[in-house]
C-alpha cells in the first residue's frame, strides 16, 4: 500500500488529502479523523480534518500530517507535496516539493471526478478563478485565470475579522445571514471602506445579521468584479475555498 499525501497551507486553515493505492478489492478502512473521499481505478482518497492555523501553519501542517502517520504508518507513506501560500516554508521544514495553487485546483479537480469548466475559489487570503478545459487523458489544463490583489476584501479573512468583531463564530455566518430579512449596503472594494460601513450600519439600527447579510453580498459582488472581471464563466461551476462553506456567499 502507497499513500500520497498533499496538504494545502492556506492562510487561515490547513487542509490535506491522502491517495492510497491498492490493488485489493474493496477500499482499505482508515480510523477517524480521516474521512473517505472517493474512490478511483487505482485506490481510494481520504480526508483529514481542516484545521485553523491560528498563526502558526507549519505547526498545523505536522499536526495533519501525523494523523496520516498514526493511520498508515511512515513506510505507507510514499510521496508528500504542499501548495497554499504557507507551502514554500513549511516545505523547506519538511524537505518535500510545493507545486503552484492553480495547477493543484486543476489537478483536485480531476482526482475528485468533478467535470467542471469554471473553478471560483475564495479562500482565507486570496480569491481565484480558473476556466478549465479537457484534455485527452481525461484531465484538465488552465485555460484562463485571474486572482485577486493585495485588498483583504473579498476574502475569508475579512468575513472572519468581522463576525469575530460582532461576537459570532464565522462558521455560523451563512445561516445567520440566511435569517436576516434584509441586507445592510456595503462596500465591497475596500476592507477600510466596508468596516465603515458596517459600523455606519450599526448606527442606523441594522441588526448583526443585517449587516452581515451585507458582508456577504458585498464579497460575493467583489470577487465578480475585481476577479472575474470579463473573464467568461462556462457551466458547469465549481465553488471551492473555505467561503464555499459560507451559504450566504454561496447565494
Amino acid at each position: 500500500m502507497n499513500c500520497y499525501i498533499g496538504i494545502d497551507i492556506g492562510a487561515v486553515s490547513v487542509n490535506a488529502a491522502m491517495f492510497v493505492s491498492s490493488d485489493r478489492t474493496g477500499r482499505a478502512e482508515l480510523p477517524a479523523p480521516l474521512k473517505h473521499l472517493t474512490s478511483t481505478a487505482g485506490g481510494d482518497i481520504y480526508l483529514a480534518q481542516s484545521r485553523r492555523t491560528r498563526g502558526r501553519p507549519l505547526e498545523s501542517a505536522i499536526d495533519t500530517l501525523r494523523l496520516f502517520v498514526e493511520a498508515v504508518g511512515t513506510d505507507s507513506i510514499a510521496g508528500l507535496c504542499l501548495t497554499g501560500s504557507g507551502s514554500t516554508l513549511a516545505a523547506a521544514k519538511l524537505a518535500c516539493q510545493t507545486v503552484n495553487e492553480f495547477k493543484a485546483i486543476a489537478i483536485g479537480a480531476s482526482a475528485a471526478g468533478l467535470a467542471v469548466r469554471t473553478i471560483f475559489e475564495m479562500g482565507g487570503e486570496s480569491s481565484k478563478y480558473l476556466r478549465l478545459e479537457p484534455n485527452e487523458d481525461g484531465s484538465f489544463g488552465i485555460i484562463d485565470y485571474a486572482t485577486n490583489g493585495d485588498c483583504a476584501a473579498g476574502t475569508g479573512s475579512f468575513i472572519d475579522q468581522q463576525a469575530g468583531r460582532l461576537k459570532f463564530a464565522v462558521e455560523d455566518v451563512g445561516q445567520i445571514c440566511l435569517d436576516a430579512d434584509r441586507a445592510a449596503q456595503i462596500a465591497g472594494r475596500c476592507s477600510v471602506f466596508a468596516k465603515s460601513d458596517m459600523i455606519h450600519a450599526q448606527q442606523k439600527g441594522y441588526s448583526p445579521s443585517e449587516v452581515l447579510r451585507g458582508l456577504c453580498n458585498a464579497v460575493a459582488r467583489n470577487f465578480r468584479t475585481a476577479v472575474v472581471r470579463s473573464h467568461p464563466v462556462e457551466a458547469p461551476v465549481a465553488f471551492i475555498g473555505g467561503v464555499a462553506h459560507n451559504s450566504a456567499v454561496i447565494k
